[in-house]
């Protein structure tokens, strides 16, 4: 099939939620005349009925019923309801391309399976590092290719409140009370390894749970670093953690704020994202709020046809996906078994 920007592709919808109404749908309505909704499912299947009336497309009532579709030439997996990849593998079998708004690092071995189908197919699938294509990240990438050179050290804190990971203005909540190491953890570090182009050769991290008295006997941690290091030696620490708007009240709001600083061989820049950046070099000081046109959403649905209709595409793959899932299991290895140096009581 060759790359044509007016082939439209016919989308089945999996999972309605935030990031379904906050970036998808406004995206692909803008992009109708590459993309067009033809059905939708969710596990409350009243939802699936009132969005499917709004866009005058297929409420399903079973996710094979969606994905069989003749109408259906691609599947949009956007939010983690009780069938996890469940549709990506009926996806597979059905020789349809998928998007997946998922995070995939939480279970290696299913993502492994789930690879394996894909390869055996050889349908495309796209996994979401949407990271890679905010504004900032886009700016600073050219600016690392020209006046501040390649980057050496990146420090960084992300900061979350709640659970809805794709709010406006950045990633400072989860789509889901996932564990921070999955989300936002793989993707930091997935951002990390997209800017140094090179995956990391080495990851350790710390973790703490900051209110014990609250946390139940298997509660997870709410603070989390991880410290990676890189083939040419450039090194990146990264913290991340949910922060207590009730319990801390007004504390938070004097709290440093999130963002990320990375270091470079001739200069330095500071990111806010999605759109802040600033950076120092030898001609000065420079400062941009990026437009969020085209928006994020838009960036990610192109990469998205472009890949199913085989042209030139920036999207990340499974096996991309893979990679960092593999980092995330290391890191939470160096969490539990990580050496460490324990000094010896000194006597009084």
């Amino acid at each position: 099939m060759g790359e044509s920007k007016h082939v439209r592709l016919r989308v089945g919808v999996i999972g309605l939620g935030r990031l379904w109404e906050t970036r998808h749908k406004p995206s692909l309505a803008r992009l109708k005349d590459r993309f067009r909704i033809t059905a939708v499912y969710d596990q409350v299947y009243r939802r699936a009925k009132i969005e499917a009336a709004q866009l005058d497309c297929a409420a399903c009532e079973g996710l094979a019923a969606l994905v069989e579709r003749p109408d259906v030439d691609v599947i949009y997996l956007l939010s983690p309801q009780w069938f996890g990849l469940h549709p990506a593998h009926l996806a597979c079998a059905a020789g349809k391309a998928v998007y997946c708004g998922l995070p995939l690092a939480g279970d290696q071995a299913e993502l492994e399976s789930l690879i394996q189908r894909v390869d055996e197919t050889g349908i495309a699938f796209m996994p979401e590092f949407a990271r890679r294509c905010y504004p900032a990240t886009l700016r600073l990438k050219e600016l690392l290719a020209t006046s501040l050179g390649p980057p050496r050290l990146v420090l960084g804190h992300s900061r979350l409140f709640g659970f809805d990971r794709y709010a406006v203005p950045g990633p400072t909540t989860q789509i889901s009370p996932a564990p921070l190491l999955i989300d936002p953890g793989s993707f930091l570090i997935d951002w990390c390894a997209f800017l140094m182009q090179a995956l990391p050769t080495s990851i350790n991290g710390t973790r703490c749970l900051v209110l014990p008295s609250e946390a139940g006997a298997n509660a997870e941690p709410d603070f989390e670093s991880f410290a990676a290091t890189f083939p040419d030696g450039a090194t990146a620490q990264i913290a991340f953690g949910r922060y207590y708007r009730t319990r801390w009240g007004e504390a938070t709001r004097f709290l440093p704020a999130s963002g990320f600083q990375v270091y470079a061989e001739r200069g330095a820049a500071w990111l806010e994202m999605p759109e802040r950046i600033q950076w120092w070099d030898s001609s000065g000081t420079h400062e941009e709020r990026l437009p969020l046109e085209p928006t994020i959403g838009d960036v990610l649905n192109d990469q998205f046809h472009r890949l199913v209709h085989k042209g030139q595409s920036l999207a990340p793959t499974i096996h991309d996906a893979l990679e960092i899932a593999r980092l995330v299991q290391n890191l939470k290895r160096s969490q539990e078994q990580g050496p460490s140096i324990r000094q010896a009581p000194t006597s009084a």
